[in-house]
């Protein structure tokens, strides 16, 4: 393995540094999930029994696999909110690449629609879910930082008496310094933006259009854009947005649904906008009292 480090990451050294001790502090539980290049374990440490994640990633890979690894630890590292993932640890032992994080009981919410579907969410509960989206996107936007794969398997759900969601997996990220716009084109097609889809340079509005997706989908218990890549893409494109049962979730749910599915991303509102909205508002205050989430 090569020891070169990128350029824009100019603080992985220190964080990689005396790590290897960690593995002796705690046991392996079960496996959450395996891809190509690594797998994601279910850990607990052995002096308090606490429940960790730890991601684990083949190192020889190197190339974009890797350069995405270290820019996850790096933007996790500099991230601190109750509904975002907590970032704990991260170290290279025996050409593996560990990071150590925070483990989300209740799964993702993506299971947690397939789980209730048929059914609908309550009103209440998709406010309180958006709500908290919003915070934590609020927290990581004015940090320069854009997610670029927002969508419902990136957001897990932990608590014991309430659910909490946390945003999580920040492996394709980018920090954006002094506001500059990024033009790669990366994501899960069906919360793609327009301009993504596009070619164009984008910036934090991309996430906002994601959020949109993702309010209408736990209101619908679907997708706002599904089917084959090129049929998303066609229906991004030309506006095809579906709409929510105003009976159940009323009108103001669709309105604001809408204004964060604007087709150009300077007609979208940004966290603040949003977080001082009139109909999210009064959701969002009771919820930084209660869960103690407004900075």
């Amino acid at each position: 393995m090569r020891n070169s480090v990128s350029k824009d990451l100019p603080n992985f050294s220190q964080i990689m540094t005396e790590k290897i001790k960690m593995m002796e502090f705690y046991n392996t539980v079960r496996q959450l999930g395996k891809g190509t290049f690594g797998t994601v374990q279910l850990c607990e440490r052995i002096h308090n029994k606490q429940k960790i994640v730890v991601k684990q990633i083949v190192t020889e890979l190197e190339g974009q696999q890797l350069e995405a690894a270290k820019n996850e630890v790096v933007i996790l590292k500099s991230l601190n909110h109750p509904n975002v993932i907590q970032y704990y640890d991260s170290y290279i032992q025996k050409g593996l690449f560990y990071i150590v994080m925070e483990y989300a009981s209740k799964g993702t919410l993506q299971e947690s629609i397939e789980r209730e579907r048929p059914k609908y969410f309550t009103p209440q509960h998709v406010m309180d879910l958006f709500c908290q989206i919003l915070m934590g996107l609020d927290h990581i936007h004015r940090r320069k930082v854009i997610h670029r794969d927002l969508k419902t398997e990136n957001l897990f759900l932990t608590g014991l008496k309430a659910d909490v969601i946390k945003i999580g997996d920040f492996g394709i990220s980018k920090n954006l310094v002094n506001g500059k716009m990024a033009n790669t084109v990366i994501g899960t097609c069906n919360y793609l933006a327009p301009e993504l889809c596009d070619g164009k340079p984008y910036n934090s509005k991309s996430d906002i259009w994601s959020l949109g997706c993702i309010l209408y989908e736990m209101c619908a218990m679907q997708k706002m854009f599904d089917g084959t890549v090129s049929n998303i893409v066609l229906s991004i494109a030309n506006g095809r947005k579906k709409t929510v049962n105003t009976k159940v979730y009323g009108k103001q749910m669709q309105e604001i649904i809408d204004m964060m599915l604007q087709p150009r991303p300077e007609d979208r509102p940004d966290t603040l906008a949003l977080m001082t909205h009139p109909d999210i508002f009064p959701s969002l205050y009771y919820l930084g009292s209660y869960l103690g989430c407004i900075e």
